[in-house]
């Protein structure tokens, strides 16, 4: 996969995709009412964690040069972030937000106009 400075094995694809769903999940984690391990150790780790997600995917725009699925990533992302810290939180909204962030992860990595895996 070429980007912004060379290119990147099919490995660190593989990795960094997996990775990237994992750090995904964990948000959908934290907030799933059925779940009682402890995720994050509180409301602010769990802001702190997906503030910094939503910062490190935009870099990964910029070094990919700008694909077109990050936009929806990004935007599902966001609109994940917004529904968690909403006064009317719907868990719902929420899990549809990850779940189509995991869709266009794939997109991105092993579909879409960067790469086939």
């Amino acid at each position: 996969m070429e980007h912004l400075y060379g290119k990147f094995s099919e490995e660190q694809i593989i990795e960094t995709a997996q990775r990237m769903h994992s750090e995904v999940h964990k948000l959908l984690l934290y907030k799933d009412p059925k779940i009682f391990d402890r995720v994050f150790n509180s409301d602010e780790d769990f802001e702190i964690y997906f503030s910094n997600l939503l910062f490190r995917f935009s870099g990964l725009d910029t070094l990919l040069g700008k694909p077109e699925t990050m936009v929806r990533l990004l935007s599902v992302l966001q609109a994940a972030y917004n529904e968690a810290f909403s006064d009317t939180f719907n868990y719902k909204i929420f899990r549809r937000a990850i779940l189509d962030a995991h869709s266009l992860i794939k997109s991105i990595f092993e579909e879409d106009e960067i790469c086939r895996v």
